[in-house]
């Protein structure tokens, strides 16, 4: 059984990190953790997706906490076996869950099976990315054109 916890209210004016109330719905604190951790790893949902076999928006709803009934929005606790392959993939500890009342997640992240996400990897192709515009930004394109002319050239002769 789910233990009817959400977060401290707080209103959706506020900026004031991931947790309490969006939309007038009080989000699960299992929701929030999922969000936090998720924000902390630079993921996207749909690497996510990929890693769990859930799908984008069974992945949005669980870090939202929020789904849609009639063009209202509605707290919603993630699903046990979502909540477990979720929390596997983003570090979330099964004690954590406990914590959280929801101990069939806890039990049921021994046995998930989920694909290996490099949690390195968005940092770093942020970091290239961000050398990239630094180097266009030093170089006219007239350089840029006449060094991979060089490079092709001088590949050629090798």
């Amino acid at each position: 059984m789910v233990k009817d916890e959400t977060t401290p209210i707080q209103s959706e004016d506020e900026d004031e990190g991931d947790t309490g109330t969006k939309k007038g719905v009080d989000i699960p604190i299992e929701s929030a953790e999922l969000q936090r951790a998720y924000k902390q790893s630079g993921l996207t949902a749909a690497d996510l997706a990929a890693a769990t076999g859930i799908s984008v928006g069974a992945v949005r709803i669980a870090l939202a906490g929020i789904r849609y009934y009639k063009g209202e929005p509605r707290t919603t606790h993630p699903p046990d076996e979502t909540l477990a392959k979720l929390a596997s993939v983003l570090g979330i500890d099964a004690n954590m869950l406990r914590g959280f009342g929801r101990e069939r997640a806890a039990a049921i992240m021994a046995d998930v099976e989920t694909a290996a996400v490099d949690l390195q990897a968005p940092a770093a192709i942020a970091g290239r990315q961000a050398l990239a515009k630094q180097v266009l930004g030093v170089f006219s394109t007239d350089e840029l054109e006449a060094e991979v002319k060089r490079r092709r050239m001088a590949e050629r002769e090798d």
